[in-house]
């Protein structure tokens, strides 16, 4: 039954009319990532989707592209952008390892930088974040 609902909802995501929307929306990379990619997708998760433009996407326009694929799933769904500086590095960096492409109309380039900047930002703040963590732990 899991695998049921996971592949309906993949399918959904995989089509021309969620592409056009995309296209519609004008965003460059879309990424699927969290209980969908993993395998733990059930009747009652949600659907964890990442985007990615040259620049932070506007909200509302986050927000349109969540209700439209909320309609289109009937289910909840979570949309990040992967320029925002509110997201977590953490989490940023759980998504550009294990997240799958949905979307891309730039042949995956921008994602592979933002992969390229992701590593950089985190090897030159190594060492602040192991004694971060060696603060919160103590």
């Amino acid at each position: 039954m899991e695998n049921d609902e996971r592949q309906v909802a993949i399918d959904k995501l995989n089509s021309k009319e969620v592409y056009d929307f995309i296209n519609q929306l004008n965003i460059s990379n879309v990424i699927i990532f969290g209980s969908l990619n993993h395998g733990e997708f059930n009747e009652i998760s949600d659907v964890d989707i990442a985007v990615l433009n040259e620049q932070k996407i506007s909200l509302d326009t986050i927000l349109d592209l969540e209700l439209f694929l909320e309609n289109l799933l009937n289910r909840p769904i979570d949309v990040v952008d992967l320029r925002s500086d509110k997201l977590d590095l953490f989490v940023k960096i759980n998504i550009l390892n294990y997240g799958k492409i949905l979307f891309t109309n730039d042949h995956g380039k921008m994602f592979e930088n933002i992969c390229d900047e992701v590593d950089r930002i985190y090897k030159e703040n190594e060492n602040f974040i192991y004694f971060r963590r060696m603060d919160v732990l103590s």
